[in-house]
C-alpha cells in the first residue's frame, strides 16, 4: 500500500528514551501532513497501539525494553503488512547489527546519527511505498562475501546486476522492472536471484543497502 500525498498520516512513536521521543514529535508536528497519534518506550505495548490507532507509519528504535524492535517489527509486518510502514531507528552500526536490522523486515532503516533531513526524507520515501536505507546504515552493512576475514576475491556485479538492484532500491516491484527494462517478470526474478546468491543477500533491503553502498543507487 503506498500512502496518498494530502492525507494526514498517522504516525505512532516506539522509542524508550523520551528526549529522542520527544524530539521526534516536535519535528512531525512540523510537517504537514503528519500527526503523532500514539507513543511508547515498551516494545510490548506497540502492536495493541497498532491495533488501536491503525497507523500508516511506526517509527520504531530497536533497543526497546520489553521486547526488542526486530520482534515488533516482525509482528507488526506480519500483521498489517503494508498498511502500516515500518520505518526503523537504530545507534548501532555494528555490521552483525545492521545485517539484523535489516532482516526485521521493515520498510526503512535510519541511524539515529543522521540528520532530521534524512529522517524526514526516509520518513516520505517509505510512505511512498519505497524502501529506504540511510547512508550510515548502508555503509556499516557488510554482506558475508565481502568480509576481509574471507580471504576470497569480492564478486563483481553485472551492469545488468547493478540496474536492477538500483531498480529494487527505488522500491519498483518486479513488474515495474520488467516494463522498465523490457523483460519478462521470470527474467527480472532470476536477475534478483542471481545476484542475491552472488552477494548474499538476503531481502530487497539487503539489496538497496548494498546498492547505496556500491554507489549503485543514489539516495535524493
Amino acid at each position: 500500500m503506498t500512502f496518498t500525498t494530502g492525507v494526514t498520516a498517522h504516525i505512532i512513536l516506539a522509542e524508550d528514551h523520551v528526549l529522542m521521543r520527544e524530539g521526534l514529535k516536535m519535528l512531525l508536528s512540523t510537517q504537514p501532513g503528519f500527526e503523532v497519534v500514539a507513543e511508547t518506550g515498551d516494545g510490548r505495548a506497540v502492536e495493541a497501539l497498532a491495533q488501536q490507532f491503525r497507523p500508516q507509519l511506526l517509527l520504531l528504535d530497536l533497543g526497546l525494553p520489553g521486547l526488542h524492535g526486530v520482534d515488533v517489527a516482525a509482528a507488526i509486518k506480519a500483521e498489517f503488512a503494508e498498511s502500516v510502514k515500518v520505518l526503523v531507528l537504530t545507534g548501532d552500526l555494528q555490521p552483525h547489527s545492521v545485517r539484523q536490522a535489516l532482516a526485521a523486515g521493515a520498510d526503512g532503516y535510519v541511524h539515529k546519527s543522521e540528520d532530521s533531513t534524512e529522517l524526514l526524507q526516509a520518513v516520505h520515501a517509505v510512505l511512498a511505498g519505497r524502501q529506504y536505507v540511510s547512508r550510515n546504515i548502508a555503509a556499516a552493512f557488510l554482506p558475508r562475501p565481502l568480509r576481509s576475514d574471507t580471504g576470497g576475491t569480492e564478486p563483481v556485479a553485472t551492469p545488468r546486476e547493478r540496474e536492477t538492484m538500483s531498480l529494487v532500491a527505488s522500491g519498483l516491484s518486479n513488474l515495474e522492472i520488467a516494463e522498465r527494462l523490457f523483460i519478462s517478470v521470470e527474467t527480472v526474478r532470476t536477475h534478483r536471484k542471481n545476484l542475491m546468491e552472488k552477494f548474499s543477500l538476503r531481502n530487497a533491503a539487503e539489496i538497496t543497502a548494498y546498492a547505496v553502498q556500491r554507489g549503485y543507487y543514489m539516495l535524493s
